[in-house]
């Protein structure tokens, strides 16, 4: 059975093989991947070998909250990792980040289907042994664009480990092939139904009608529509494209929410 890899600081002592080592070394080029990797996470690869995930938990803690994050276009799993760290570092709480991005393009067929993420959320998940309701789902930018479809499977046809989820900087676009699956049924009659949002946005985004405040305030409509409450849209007026993170309060409101159970 594979184990759980606490060796992610020197790229010969991580174990991954084949496309997972190929994944792993791109995230090399990350600007955050020094950072990163002074924190030790556990390197898992994909059920598939073409990829892998990182878990991270405080030292010594075997914490029942995760974070679910997923990175945007052409990004990085380590990436996420030190990016959240600032906010969780006093916390209990986990962080778990699928390396989604799997090619060298940006096709289509260089990204995992929520499905994929699906599944390979689901195991590390379970290997850490987390309880339904106790992870937040994270998504930024072209994450937060597959955080629908991800919503949905997990309500319609998962294990329910999201009691919260975030949409950062990544609106939903009904002709996108994940939502269009979501709109017809793929997941389940109304997947969406009672599942809790909170957008995020920044009034500076360069795409304001996709990803900035008009963008995240029409996602939030449509997640009404779909059933779901949108308990909170964070709208921060001096920051652009992942204003959660590039404002430090923005995101441990976030936490305190999910931590607290905060309507």
């Amino acid at each position: 059975m594979l184990c759980w890899q606490s060796t992610f600081a020197a790229q010969e002592q991580v174990l991954l093989h084949g496309p997972a080592d190929e994944a792993y070394r791109r995230t090399q080029s990350g600007h955050w991947f020094a950072q990163a990797a002074k924190l030790n996470p556990d390197v898992l690869p994909t059920s598939d070998g073409r990829s892998f995930v990182v878990a991270w938990r405080p030292p010594g803690t075997n914490p029942k909250r995760w974070i679910v994050s997923l990175h945007g276009t052409r990004g990085f799993a380590t990436d996420d990792l030190a990016i959240w760290y600032p906010t969780l570092k006093d916390r209990d709480v986990g962080l778990l980040s699928v390396q989604w991005w799997v090619g060298a393009d940006d096709t289509p067929r260089s990204y995992y289907a929520p499905l994929q993420i699906y599944r390979e959320i689901d195991l590390a998940l379970q290997k850490l042994g987390v309880q339904p309701g106790m992870a937040m789902l994270h998504g930024f930018s072209r994450g937060s664009a597959n955080s629908y479809a991800l919503a949905a499977i997990d309500a319609g046809r998962g294990r329910h480990y999201f009691s919260l989820i975030v949409a950062s900087s990544g609106g939903v676009a009904t002709d996108y092939p994940p939502t269009r699956a979501l709109l017809a049924g793929a997941f389940g009659d109304h997947p969406l139904r009672g599942t809790r949002w909170i957008t995020a946005a920044g009034a500076r985004d360069p795409h304001p009608d996709r990803d900035g405040i008009p963008g995240m305030q029409r996602t939030a409509v449509w997640l009404a529509e779909q059933g779901a409450t949108v308990i909170e849209r964070i709208e921060d007026p001096a920051q652009g494209h992942g204003a959660l993170q590039l404002n430090a309060a923005n995101a441990r409101h976030v936490l305190d929410i999910f931590l607290n159970k905060q309507p």
